[in-house]
């Protein structure tokens, strides 16, 4: 068995600081460290107290304040990418010039497409495998729902409505460039994508009605997909409880991926419970049935055990690096549709920069 020599950058709280003793895991060290095929060797981060807690926690030695010291130094195969988003692409281009194999980065996968069309391409030309952490991608009720769509289990597909509410900690959280939409709606734009197809176009707002930072904070979006189907995304930040869901309407039922439970919502008839007076008239409603049960497993875990295997067999990740461009570009395309009036934009779309400096340009969220 070939061991991989893998570092992270990026010692916060998805890097490492939310590992749970002993690791479960649910962070990228945490991934690392437990998989057989890697071993942790080296962290780089900003600041000196994280980088330290990392160093203790996983008893590691090679700690750098500067990652392009870490990575001439290290030679590393796989790096592990946790940082603010801004700096993924000059910490991707760096970590390939230095060799990777394969590289985990966190979503969003930039803050612009012009840097994340930039991280595909870097990578693609040195033949390093990129895997974007869009986490539902690896979790097996989101699989088994997938699955089951696929089987007909509720029918043609009607529609996609997502909830994201509420998902950094309140009010606590520092949002100077992430707010929802760039920060957890682009989970929600990638299972549009899973379930319904590419987008089409978008109609959508990007509001900032109460929070302090200079982003949105309250989001509503309408995708129209190639698949003929319309997807729903209600987004924001108001709320004090976490909330992140996606219901997917058949013609036959419902399925509900929620962080309050999964659901199997059947339609059954209920016509003999009233007097019709039309034979032919059926009324159906919806019963719940338990949701097949699926393992419990690390999403991250197995993610980076995937991005091992892709290295070895040069296959592509469940979340290629082209998926990461694809939710930004969904999310680029709701920030499109307020700079000019709400009205729809079509997809690819043209302006590769971010549409959300436009905004602020333009005095929203002054």
């Amino acid at each position: 068995m070939t061991t991989y020599r893998a570092g992270l950058v990026g010692c916060g709280r998805i890097g490492t600081l939310w590992e749970t003793d002993p690791p479960t895991p649910v962070t990228h060290a945490g991934a690392l460290a437990m998989l057989p095929q890697t071993q942790l060797v080296a962290g780089a981060s900003r600041g000196s107290e994280h980088l330290h807690a990392f160093g203790k926690q996983w008893g590691i030695d090679a700690l750098y304040l500067d990652y392009q010291e870490m990575l001439a130094t290290e030679k590393l195969d796989i790096v592990c990418i946790a940082t603010h988003p801004g700096l993924h692409r000059p910490i991707v281009e760096a970590a390939v010039a230095a060799g990777a194999k394969g590289i985990f980065c966190e979503k969003p996968l930039a803050l612009s497409l012009e840097d994340a069309d930039a991280i595909v391409a870097a990578c693609r030309e040195a033949n390093c495998v990129l895997s974007v952490n869009h986490s539902r991608r690896w979790d097996p009720a989101h699989r088994k729902a997938k699955a089951l769509v696929e089987a007909g289990a509720i029918g043609d597909l009607v529609s996609l409505f997502g909830i994201c509410q509420g998902v950094k900690p309140f009010p606590a959280w520092v949002a100077d460039e992430e707010g929802p939409l760039l920060h957890d709606a682009v989970h929600l734009f990638d299972l549009f994508r899973l379930f319904g197809g590419e987008p089409q176009s978008v109609v959508g707002t990007a509001l900032r009605r109460q929070q302090p930072f200079p982003v949105e904070d309250d989001s509503h979006a309408i995708f129209e997909l190639n698949s003929g189907l319309s997807a729903v995304a209600m987004v924001n930040e108001r709320t004090r409880y976490f909330r992140f869901e996606l219901q997917i309407q058949g013609t036959e039922g419902v399925i509900v991926l929620s962080s309050a439970g999964n659901q199997f919502l059947r339609g059954v008839d209920r016509t003999d419970r009233i007097n019709e007076p039309n034979p032919i008239i059926e009324w159906y409603e919806l019963e719940a049935e338990s949701f097949p049960s699926v393992p419990t497993t690390s999403t991250i875990l197995d993610a980076v055990a995937e991005l091992v295997q892709c290295i070895e067999s040069g296959s592509t990740p469940s979340s290629p690096g082209e998926d990461g461009v694809a939710s930004l570009e969904m999310v680029m395309g709701v920030y499109e549709s307020q700079l000019q009036g709400n009205k729809p934009v079509t997809f690819p779309l043209v302006a590769r920069d971010s549409a959300l400096y436009r905004l602020r340009a333009e005095g929203y969220y002054s």
